[in-house]
């Protein structure tokens, strides 16, 4: 974990004390608080941001509730969140925390608003929603509905407050010696193991690997900020779910990172394949906002029409290879061959597209 990272953490477990000591009434607000303040002293740039992300939407849908104006107004408020994201990629001297993750509970709030779903929330309530400190760093990205009935339903339990904590420390776990250590040293072995090997195999492992390490340390990290809202009182939405057990590319993106997932599934899949009347293009813009959700480049473009098609030849074998797909000893080895086909797919990407944009020299 990166220092700015480990500092929030560690805030975060020194509010949890702090939050079972003020008075109810004033619990979240105090919580909000410190969140600000303890972004302010890593990222003072990141709270400023986060702080204007947290007023600026509630207050727009006020004037556009005024004016009869939701459509524009859901529009203008969007247009304006990611342009702020994409403008953030461009200041990398700058330290910047959260911004994509905070960004899409904004504009989950703003697009149910619109669709009619809930009702402007209003200053001090998004304040609570967004300015909740475990999940700032790598979140999950939760939903406004689920967090304000775990509000309202938050009680002690010690019980609960010690599940949250074994969760936490589990997590921890998970990102310092799973992640950073057994799985970073071996990835930084691969070069030597594969001395002699052709450079794609060697890419191809490394990229496995990757993956993998990935898993632990991001999954660590959820697991950590959920630890912590558990002791806290608040059961947020999961991110993973055993994803090496998919047995193919549409089950893995439905365990892995599961909030960003189902915010593309419904703000942009659902939509566009309803108006298109095409899965396939809802599919494809869907992937491609998890890829510019990360990296604002080429290769993720790619990178995530790579992932589209995988999804797409997924859901075509079996149509077509009927008698394969559903004979006794496929199924039968597909608990085993069906992850490795999909940590076999996923970490192709990169060797493959590397090259090809080597080769295009793009």
């Amino acid at each position: 974990m990166s220092d700015a990272a480990i500092l929030l953490y560690l805030a975060s477990l020194l509010c949890v004390p702090l939050f079972w000591v003020v008075p109810r009434t004033y619990r979240w607000d105090a919580l909000a608080l410190w969140t600000i303040l303890c972004l302010a002293a890593v990222s003072p740039y990141s709270a400023l941001w986060l702080l204007w992300v947290a007023l600026f939407p509630p207050l727009a849908m006020l004037l556009g509730e005024q004016l009869n104006l939701r459509g524009i107004t859901t529009t203008f408020i969007g247009m304006v969140l990611l342009a702020l994201l994409l403008y953030s990629r461009e200041l990398p001297n700058l330290l910047l925390i959260g911004g994509a993750y905070f960004s899409l509970r904004a504009m989950h709030v703003v697009l149910e608003w619109w669709m009619g779903r809930i009702e402007n929330p209003g200053v001090r309530r998004h304040l609570r929603y967004q300015l909740f400190l475990p999940v700032i760093m790598a979140g999950p990205i939760h939903r406004i509905q689920n967090f304000e009935r775990q509000v309202s339903r938050a009680r002690w339990d010690s019980v609960d407050f010690f599940s949250g904590a074994e969760r936490a420390l589990i997590g921890v776990f998970m990102v310092v010696v799973l992640g950073n250590g057994i799985m970073g040293l071996l990835n930084s072995r691969v070069p030597i193991w594969g001395r002699g090997w052709p450079d794609f195999v060697t890419d191809w492992l490394s990229s496995a690997f990757g993956w993998i390490q990935l898993y632990f340390t991001f999954a660590g990290l959820t697991a950590l900020a959920l630890g912590i809202a558990v002791m806290l009182g608040v059961r947020l939405e999961e991110n993973f779910n055993k994803p090496w057990v998919a047995r193919n590319l549409i089950e893995f993106w439905t365990r892995w990172h599961m909030t960003l997932s189902l915010w593309c599934k419904d703000y942009v899949f659902i939509p566009i394949a309803a108006l298109s009347r095409s899965p396939i293009l809802g599919v494809c813009m869907g992937m491609l906002a998890i890829g510019i959700w990360h990296e604002t480049s080429l290769y993720y473009v790619l990178w995530s029409f790579w992932q589209a098609l995988g999804i797409v030849l997924s859901r075509s074998i079996p149509s077509y290879f009927p008698a394969v797909v559903n004979h006794p000893k496929m199924q039968k080895a597909q608990p085993i061959l069906g992850p490795i086909t999909v940590l076999g797919w996923l970490s192709l990407a990169h060797p493959v597209l590397t090259r090809l944009l080597e080769v295009s020299h793009i």
